[in-house]
């Protein structure tokens, strides 16, 4: 377990006498996009807050993120290891002692398929405690596999009890509020909270190193094309090297940002058809290298199958570049109008990919105001929107 920067009720002490909003968030992995948002709420003077991490990594076998370093982190946390049953069981007890010990005006909890976080939603329930539940977006198809039944029946209770006690469930995006409306929420209940950036951070920041064929390619003025995300089937690697097979009579470099159980593999299958000396496997980068590639990069893909938001495709709008999204990517689906501010392809299709970013490789001028247009979009939030979103609430409720 790490300690914490300071000790719950002390930013309330820094307040003086304002009357402070007491807000604990129980919530996974520590990310920078998190830290971002969290500092937003740590600095407002309306609010109190203390976050519970409870696992200091995504401990899945496809988790591939390894955060080593994050933004300048101003708000009060403990960052539990999470690790296993007895790691989870230490998590679910922290969150237990504070939900009863701090009595926060608002929990906040990330989602209901983890231990510490159901523990966290029956005991709000339990101490009656406000409490709010954050989901990406509701998968609402049957369950498969073996206890498919009892699997059902567990996750439509704990639903039942999200939309009966809780202040409000928050999802990402138009299809996260079509998907908690499909699955029984309350509309008055759904609020729109996604995974937002802090786009002043990412522009000011600067890796103490960046991979040199990669600083060559800026000094060479090729397009790059940048892709960013787990090594996993479903983010679609392979959809974008199969496109960019055929673009090889045009001028371009791919930047490949990720770790996972499948790079290998996709190592392999660049060189296997002939894009090894244009294909730069960086692995996975922190914060401040990441900012770099993408503040880089001309075009930026995220070419998933399946993605509830996919934070690459803010990142990239806000930035000002020419994104290109499947159609199967909520963050794409939500921002991205076709043309306008970036492009949409069927997820999967190659050809209708390589046709985008050959026009895009091969039109500069195209590229810029694209990106331009999207720099500029009504739907660019940030940490401050979430912010005032949550303070909205918990005014209603009072």
């Amino acid at each position: 377990m790490s300690n914490s920067h300071s000790l719950p009720g002390q930013h309330a002490r820094r307040h003086g006498e304002r009357q402070a909003h007491r807000i604990l968030v129980v919530d996974l992995e520590p990310t920078p996009y998190k830290t971002d948002l969290w500092n937003a709420f740590s600095d407002s003077p309306k609010v109190d807050l203390f976050v519970i991490y409870t696992e200091r990594k995504n401990w899945q076998p496809d988790g591939g993120h390894n955060y080593l370093k994050w933004p300048d982190n101003r708000h009060a946390h403990v960052t539990m290891e999470g690790k296993g049953l007895s790691g989870a069981l230490r998590s679910a007890m922290v969150v237990v002692r504070h939900i009863w010990r701090d009595k926060p005006d608002l929990v906040c909890i990330a989602g209901y398929v983890h231990i510490a976080t159901v523990v966290a939603l029956l005991c709000a329930i339990a101490l009656g405690r406000r409490f709010v539940m954050h989901a990406d977006e509701f998968n609402n198809d049957r369950p498969e596999g073996r206890l498919r039944g009892l699997k059902w029946l567990v996750r439509e209770s704990l639903r039942g009890l999200i939309f009966r006690f809780g202040q409000a469930v928050l999802v990402c995006g138009e299809r996260g509020i079509q998907s908690a409306r499909q699955a029984g929420c309350a509309a008055r209940k759904i609020l729109d909270f996604p995974y937002v950036i802090d786009v002043a951070r990412m522009k000011r920041d600067e890796p103490a190193q960046v991979p040199p064929a990669c600083e060559q390619d800026v000094r060479d003025g090729q397009p790059i094309v940048f892709f960013s995300g787990r090594m996993i089937p479903r983010k679609g690697l392979p959809t974008l090297l199969a496109a960019l097979r055929g673009l090889m009579d045009k001028q371009w470099v791919l930047w490949v940002e990720g770790d996972g159980p499948e790079l290998t593999h996709y190592q392999a299958l660049a060189e296997q058809i002939g894009l090894q000396d244009r294909a730069r496997f960086v692995g996975f980068c922190q914060f401040d290298l990441h900012s770099w590639l993408i503040r880089s990069s001309h075009i930026v893909v995220v070419p998933s199958h399946i993605d509830t938001w996919g934070i690459v495709v803010d990142e990239g709008l806000q930035l000002g570049k020419a994104v290109v999204s499947s159609d199967a990517t909520g963050s794409g689906y939500d921002r991205v109008q076709d043309g306008h501010n970036g492009f949409i392809f069927p997820a999967g299709d190659e050809q209708v990919l390589a046709r985008l970013l050959g026009t895009l490789i091969d039109d500069p001028g195209l590229r810029e105001r694209v990106g331009r247009t999207a720099a500029a979009g009504r739907k660019n939030y940030g940490p401050a929107d979430n912010l005032a979103t949550l303070l909205r609430l918990i005014n209603r409720a009072a």
